[in-house]
């Protein structure tokens, strides 16, 4: 059975099988470590450039064991199309780790490249579509929300936090480990 932490580190962000294929989508100058960066930015040096909202990505069907897309969904135009277009290249049992900014979270308005903005019943809806078993679904808090309970109580009771509570006590991030089927 799939357990996140066998598979890495997602608070630091680093793999733990290094005979193992992943990318860091949108990789950036902070790559996760030991994964190949995919970023649209040659400035940045990516191990690959492509931009992902341009289909089929460079990687051929059922290769990749794991994907790291942190910070990236929000700015492309079709998250069905890139959802779809990595499951197409991940292995069976291959992971998907999505992070975006919540739409309560000033970050997501600050950007003008970002087109979408995300709730965890948005992100929910999206990977109900799909042929994913949901490992981890979360909203993040900034620490000093952490300590006072919100992060528990949010997730826990996520239509009540987002209905009523969302712009008293805002998020960080909807976080999302996703297993291919």
């Amino acid at each position: 059975m799939f357990k996140k932490k066998d598979r890495f580190n997602y608070r630091n962000l680093a793999v733990v099988d290094k005979d193992k294929k992943y990318l860091d989508f949108g990789c950036k100058t902070e790559r996760v470590n030991g994964a190949i960066g995919v970023d649209i930015d040659p400035g940045v040096n990516p191990d690959v450039l492509h931009d992902l909202s341009e289909y089929p990505y460079p990687f051929e069907a059922g290769s990749v064991d794991g994907i790291f897309a942190r910070h990236i969904i929000e700015h492309l135009g079709d998250p069905g199309g890139f959802v779809g277009e990595c499951h197409r290249i991940l292995k069976q049992g291959g992971f998907l780790y999505i992070e975006t900014p919540h739409f309560s979270n000033y970050v997501a308005y600050a950007e003008p490249q970002h087109k979408l903005f995300y709730s965890y019943f948005m992100v929910r809806h999206l990977f109900n579509m799909t042929q994913y078993r949901v490992d981890l679904h979360e909203i993040t808090f900034h620490r000093r929300f952490r300590r006072m309970g919100i992060k528990y109580l949010a997730n826990i009771f996520p239509l009540e936090y987002e209905r009523f509570w969302t712009y008293i006590f805002s998020a960080e991030n909807v976080r999302v480990i996703l297993e291919k089927k």
